[in-house]
């Protein structure tokens, strides 16, 4: 008489890989957006930590002119491509032209000068919340 092994089944059946390829994709359309305003983000934050020596030239500036911020006067030299000064009598606000991350934005830093200090405030317009700098609010 014979004796037939049966043989143990090694490996995964067609229905498990399925469940793990659907498992994936649905795993990579959550976190490829997430991904995307991430680095949106983190180029936008690089962008203004290029312009630092600009805003300390400034602050020295105003504070030394008694919370004047018109910057005609300040002589601001080599400025990243796309960053922009504007030295209006009340504004004294430094542009940075994102454009080249984002089609249409902009972050725009505006100094604010009491009591011997000065604060900047930053907005950005052209972005969606999820991708402005956490420093940053949206025009």
């Amino acid at each position: 008489m014979k004796i037939f092994k049966t043989k143990t089944q090694k490996g995964f059946s067609l229905v498990e890989l399925m469940v793990v390829i659907a498992i994936i994709a649905i795993l990579a359309a959550i976190a490829m957006p997430m991904y995307s305003d991430y680095t949106v983000r983190a180029k936008l934050g690089s962008q203004l930590t290029k312009i630092g020596a600009i805003k300390t030239s400034a602050v020295e500036y105003i504070i030394e002119n008694e919370g004047n911020t018109n910057y005609s006067v300040i002589n601001i030299q080599n400025l990243p491509p796309g960053v922009t000064v504007n030295d209006g009598v009340t504004t004294g606000r430094i542009d940075i032209d994102t454009s080249s991350i984002i089609s249409g934005s902009k972050i725009m830093l505006t100094p604010t000068a009491g009591s011997g200090s000065v604060t900047w405030d930053c907005s950005v317009e052209g972005v969606d919340r999820s991708q402005a700098p956490t420093s940053c609010s949206i025009v």
